[in-house]
């Protein structure tokens, strides 16, 4: 096992034995073999270009860290258990919304619960599809859980909107 994972394996281990946050779910950590032998499914391409140093910008979890344990194409005849550790482009769609041509942040690749976050925020306060959360703004409404799906902090994200709109859009329907 590389030193590195080795590390992570162990804190991930800890983490879970100190969380203590009222969670009673358990979450099942890949084995070194499991990772290493992890080909990065229908997002093989991103697997390999990040590499196995990469963290994931929006919230800090290694490559390691965003596998999970979860039921496969779960609507389906052929459902079954497998590690996933999706990953997405992630780029900012603000330009024509904010009026501008230039983005507010660059593109870059998020874990898929990062991507998964920006669209149920903005689902949930209805705020304009244009719209796009930077990686470091998701960073601050979310928990993110080693192994496990983020928890996010919906108010604490609808300030980040709020504050990154600097007074525009402050009225957020519903």
């Amino acid at each position: 096992m590389t030193d590195r994972v080795d590390a992570e394996w162990k804190l991930t281990r800890r983490s879970e034995e100190l969380r203590g946050n009222g969670m009673t779910k358990k979450i099942r950590v890949p084995t070194y073999e499991e990772y290493a032998s992890h080909d990065g499914l229908h997002y093989h391409q991103l697997w390999a270009e990040v590499g196995p140093h990469w963290v994931c910008p929006g919230c800090g979890r290694s490559r390691f860290q965003i596998m999970r344990w979860t039921k496969r194409f779960p609507n389906s005849p052929g459902a079954f258990w497998g590690w996933v550790a999706g990953l997405q482009r992630h780029h900012c769609h603000s330009m024509e919304f904010r009026g501008n041509d230039s983005p507010r942040f660059s593109r870059t690749i998020v874990c898929d619960q990062c991507n998964a976050t920006d669209g149920a925020v903005k689902r949930k306060f209805q705020l304009p599809k244009k719209f796009s959360f930077a990686p470091e703004e998701i960073r601050g409404f979310v928990m993110a859980i080693p192994h496990g799906k983020h928890t996010i902090d919906y108010e604490k994200a609808l300030e980040v909107y709020r504050r990154v709109m600097g007074g525009h859009h402050n009225e957020v329907p519903g």
